[in-house]
């Protein structure tokens, strides 16, 4: 209970911060030549997790999303991934995901668009097991050019059953919108 509302806290400060450096969820971001704001209606958007670690062997993640905002910097999305831990013992990991984001435009150039989801998960190979997990990342985005867009913050993993601890750290996203 007590990591619950710790993070709620952070959440909540997160969005107090962004306020008061100015951010309207109204405001139009435009981006040079007039493109499109990112988080308008209709709006769909790709991103992508890539990680490699060494770490008593080696492991390999990858996790394609997909989110579309149904209102104005109101998203709504999906993930699947993939995870093979070489080991000791080798192991493969598939998840599947949905979640829900909020935009908040910064300036032109710069967004936060926290999203907050539940994962479900299967592990293959030795204690396989399956786990859901409430999953909130909150990255600040970095609109470099029209429709394209890298981002960092922090990431927390819940798990709701199947065992496992709480996770927590930084994670990087790279995406796009059309």
């Amino acid at each position: 209970m007590k990591k619950l509302f710790g993070l709620t806290v952070f959440v909540s400060f997160s969005f107090v911060l962004a306020s008061l450096l100015g951010a309207s969820p109204a405001m139009a971001q435009r981006l040079g030549n007039g493109a499109t704001a990112f988080g308008a209606p209709g709006e769909v958007v790709i991103t992508g997790e890539f990680e490699g670690h060494l770490h008593n062997g080696w492991q390999l993640h990858l996790q394609p999303s997909a989110d579309f905002f149904i209102v104005p910097n109101v998203s709504v999305g999906g993930l699947i991934g993939y995870t093979h831990d070489s080991g000791p013992p080798s192991s493969d990991f598939f998840n599947l995901g949905v979640r829900a984001g909020y935009n908040l435009a910064i300036t032109e150039a710069v967004s936060f668009w926290p999203k907050v989801g539940i994962t479900v998960g299967h592990a293959f190979g030795s204690g396989g097991n399956t786990s859901t997990q409430l999953t909130i990342f909150a990255p600040f985005l970095f609109h470099l050019v029209p429709h394209f867009f890298l981002g960092v913050g922090p990431d927390f993993e819940l798990p709701l059953n199947g065992g496992g601890g709480n996770g927590y750290g930084l994670q990087t996203v790279v995406g796009g919108w059309f």
